[in-house]
C-alpha cells in the first residue's frame, strides 16, 4: 500500500505566502531597478533652456524618468558607469581650487571627476594642469583608463580608482583615445591615428602587444567592448560622409554597418546583455538625440529628442532593466531553474 504523505496546511500556506512574496518582490524590483543610461546635454530638459556649458543626465531606459545629474557652471562631458552602479566618471572643467595669489583661469582644463550618483557629490580624481579626458572603468572597478595630454600630445593613460598612480600605457608622436575595456579585464580597445586616418587598436591592459582591428582610409573612432566580449562597436566614416555606427568582431571578421543613414550616428554603447546599442544621432538639422537599437534589427527608438546636444550615452551596469518603450521587463541576467 502506497501512502502520499501531505505538508501540514500551515506549512503550505507558508510556503505559497513566501513563493507569492518572492514573485512580488521581482516584480518590483525589476521596475524599480531599470538600467539607466548617462548621457551630455547642455539642455534643462523641463523647460529646454540651454545653459550652454553640458552636463551629465540619466534617462531609464523605457525613455521615462530623466534626472539632471551634474549641477555646477562649467560642463561636464563623457560619462562612463563604475561597475556596481553606484558611481559614474566623467570629464569636467569645473572651476578647481582657488590659488591664493593667483588670478582664475578664463579655462580651465579637464579632469577626471567621480560623480556619486546617490549622494550628487563630485572628487577630482586627476589634479593636473594638462586635459583629461574620456575616462573609461576597469570591470573590476579598481582602475580607470583616460586619456590625457599630459606628454605632450594624447595617450592613454591608466590610473588607481581613487586617482592614485597614473600610469602611460600609449607612446608616440600621434594620438591615442577614447578607451574601452574587455569585460575580463586583460585588453583595452582605443582609437588612434598613428599611421593615417583613425583606426581602432587592442592592447593588452598594461599597454603591451598593441595591435590592429580596423584598417583603412576610414575614421574609425570611439570604440565600445561588447559585454559579452565578442565584439567591438565604433563610430565609422569616410572621407567627407557621415559617421555610422559599425560592430566588428574581435578577430576582425564580420564587420558589419548597423545604421547606415544619411545623419552622423556617433557614440555607441551596449546594454548590458550585448544585445541592444544606444547611440547618438544628428536627424533633424543640428539637433541631437539618443537611440536604441537591437542588433538583431528592428526600429530605433529615440529616448532623448530634439535638444541642441545629446551625445555620448553610457549604459548602466543594473541587472536589471525594462525594454524601451515596451511592455517587457528585461533580466539582464540568466535565471536558472531546476
Amino acid at each position: 500500500m502506497r501512502i502520499r504523505l501531505k505538508p501540514p496546511r500551515t506549512l503550505s500556506k507558508t510556503i505559497f505566502f513566501f513563493f507569492s512574496l518572492c514573485v512580488v518582490g521581482l516584480i518590483g524590483m525589476t521596475r524599480c531597478a531599470e538600467a539607466q543610461i548617462a548621457f551630455t546635454s547642455d539642455g534643462m530638459l523641463d523647460d529646454n533652456v540651454l545653459d550652454w556649458e553640458p552636463k551629465i543626465y540619466m534617462i531609464s531606459t523605457d525613455g521615462k524618468d530623466i534626472q539632471q545629474l551634474t549641477h555646477h557652471d562649467r560642463g561636464d562631458w563623457g560619462a562612463t558607469w563604475s561597475p556596481d552602479g553606484k558611481q559614474i566618471a566623467c570629464a569636467s572643467d569645473r572651476v578647481g581650487p582657488v590659488i591664493i595669489n593667483q588670478p582664475p583661469k578664463i579655462l580651465e582644463p579637464l579632469e577626471i571627476y567621480l560623480i556619486r550618483v546617490r549622494e550628487r557629490s563630485a572628487t577630482n580624481l586627476t589634479q593636473h594642469p594638462a586635459d583629461d579626458n574620456h575616462p573609461a572603468w576597469s570591470p573590476d572597478g579598481t582602475q580607470i583608463a583616460f586619456t590625457s595630454n599630459r606628454n605632450g600630445n594624447l595617450e592613454i593613460y591608466v590610473m588607481n580608482a581613487d586617482g592614485s598612480n597614473p600610469i602611460r600605457l600609449t607612446d608616440h608622436p600621434r594620438s591615442d583615445s577614447n578607451p574601452s575595456w574587455s569585460p575580463d579585464g586583460k585588453q583595452i580597445t582605443f582609437q588612434s591615428n598613428c599611421i593615417l586616418a583613425s583606426d581602432i587598436f587592442v592592447m593588452n591592459a598594461d599597454g603591451t602587444n598593441i595591435r590592429h582591428i580596423t584598417e583603412g582610409p576610414e575614421w574609425d573612432l570611439e570604440p565600445a567592448w561588447s559585454p559579452d566580449g565578442k565584439r567591438i562597436a565604433f563610430s565609422s566614416s569616410p572621407r567627407n560622409q557621415p559617421f555610422d555606427i559599425y560592430i566588428i568582431n574581435v578577430d576582425r571578421t564580420g564587420k558589419k554597418n548597423l545604421t547606415g543613414s544619411k545623419f552622423e550616428d556617433r557614440h555607441p554603447t551596449w546594454s548590458p546583455d550585448s544585445l541592444q546599442i544606444a547611440y547618438s544621432s544628428r536627424q533633424n538639422d543640428d539637433l541631437y538625440s539618443i537611440y536604441v537599437m537591437n542588433l538583431g534589427g528592428g526600429r530605433r527608438i529615440a529616448l532623448v529628442e530634439n535638444l541642441e546636444l545629446a551625445i555620448e550615452p553610457a549604459w548602466s551596469p543594473k541587472l536589471l532593466a525594462i525594454s524601451p518603450k515596451g511592455k517587457l521587463s528585461t533580466l539582464w541576467a540568466e535565471i536558472k531553474s531546476r
